[in-house]
């Protein structure tokens, strides 16, 4: 006969450890960079979240459509950690007028004919007029049977936002990026932002600068303490900034001037919004801040697509994961998975092995050496206590509502 667990109280028997059975889980379709259909969920935490998350279990974002944007599809794939693959498994949506389940078909089984391959494919059938989610269920034996495991998926109506990109030559030095470099990372970075609900549009007229006077010819200097940081940087970010846009540059390299040296492009990019623009005004030979961002020519399309997306973040206020910043940066699965990661690549270590976002570099991780995982690109949806800035996709959405990524 067996025993009935329920009288197990953990708090009365020390020795007993309580645990949480995971029947299956939610993860992302994919194990290399982001594609527009194959979400990054945000699985910290296994709580319930009211104002962002209404299900025990990930959150995944997608967009609504906008009448030129098809509502973005995903694919959500399913890990059964305890049951076997002929077990029959039935997704369900709560509310099928907010999404629709695009396979399997609703009341149907979960891949009935590849056992083990459980990937479902779900789409917003509408842009709710406010950010708005709904519960994804797996159902064991029916499409009424128990539920086994739950996430939440949260549309999202897109926010466009207008992107006019600048080419600037330095003392004479032009970069070598052009109007297909802008759509490239344009590209890339709007499926890394589609699950928060961004839309990036390029204007049509690619605006070419010039200007003179700063250290090193095609290239912005960011200078050490003894000069402001970001002089050069203000500079070219004043160079005829269209007042209605978010205003991005190109130029050639970036030097960190330190006192150890002159670092030659370790910096990719940089982004300030407005608010922190307005906190450096004016002072003596110093222009003032000015929002938008700068990134230097790309070597790596689909690397310098996160760039894109990193520095947007920071224009829409975000800061870098958990505000953990240099030496203090914060390691794991989950920062090293966000877009807000202080590194485009996840360096030698714990928990390299765990990310999976594609090698940076030429052969596998440590063959040869300079092989890297690239850091992930998934948005943070929940609200969670202890972490700054946990819930990143509201953030960024009321930043981009408030227009923190125009001009001051």
């Amino acid at each position: 006969m067996p025993f009935p667990l329920h009288l197990f109280n953990p708090q009365n028997f020390s020795r007993l450890t309580p645990r949480r059975v995971s029947l299956v889980r939610f993860v992302r379709a994919i194990d290399d960079i982001a594609i527009i259909d194959a979400a990054d969920p945000d699985d910290r935490g296994f709580e319930l979240d009211p104002t962002f998350a209404n299900a025990h279990g990930p959150a995944f974002g997608i967009s609504g459509p906008d009448g030129a944007t098809a509502a973005q599809q995903c694919r959500i794939r399913v890990m059964r950690d305890r049951l076997e693959p002929a077990v029959s498994l039935f997704p369900t949506i709560a509310d099928p007028t907010l999404v629709t389940q695009v396979s399997p078909a609703p009341g149907a089984v979960l891949n009935p004919s590849f056992p083990g391959d459980d990937t479902l494919i779900v789409r917003a059938a509408r842009a709710p007029a406010t950010d708005t989610s709904t519960t994804l269920s797996l159902h064991f034996g029916s499409a009424t049977g128990p539920v086994v495991g739950e996430c939440t998926i949260r549309v999202l109506p897109l926010i466009p936002i207008t992107v006019k990109g600048h080419l600037v030559t330095i003392n004479g030095t032009a970069p070598s990026s052009n109007r297909a470099t802008f759509d490239a990372l344009l590209l890339r970075a709007n499926i890394i932002l589609a699950p928060a609900g961004i839309k990036l549009t390029l204007d049509p007229v690619i605006q070419p600068e010039n200007i003179s006077g700063l250290r090193t010819a095609n290239t912005v200097s960011l200078l050490n303490s003894t000069a402001h940081f970001d002089s050069e940087l203000s500079q070219v970010m004043r160079l005829r900034p269209l007042s209605t846009a978010l205003n991005v540059y190109i130029v050639g390299n970036f030097d960190q001037i330190s006192s150890s040296g002159n670092n030659h492009n370790v910096v990719a990019g940089v982004g300030i919004s407005s608010i922190v623009a307005a906190s450096r005004p004016p002072s003596g030979t110093y222009i003032g801040g000015q929002t938008g961002f700068v990134v230097r020519d790309p070597d790596d399309v689909d690397l310098f697509g996160w760039v894109f997306a990193h520095e947007l973040g920071h224009v829409l206020t975000l800061q870098h994961y958990n505000n953990k910043q240099v030496p203090n940066v914060q390691s794991n699965n989950w920062s090293q998975r966000n877009i807000m990661y202080n590194h485009v690549n996840v360096f030698t270590g714990n928990p390299v092995n765990s990310i999976g976002y594609g090698i940076h570099g030429a052969g596998a991780l440590g063959l040869p050496p300079t092989g890297r995982f690239r850091s992930g690109a998934f948005i943070g949806i929940k609200q969670l206590t202890r972490i700054l800035e946990s819930d990143q996709s509201f953030r960024m959405r009321t930043a981009a509502n408030n227009g923190t990524f125009l001009t001051i």
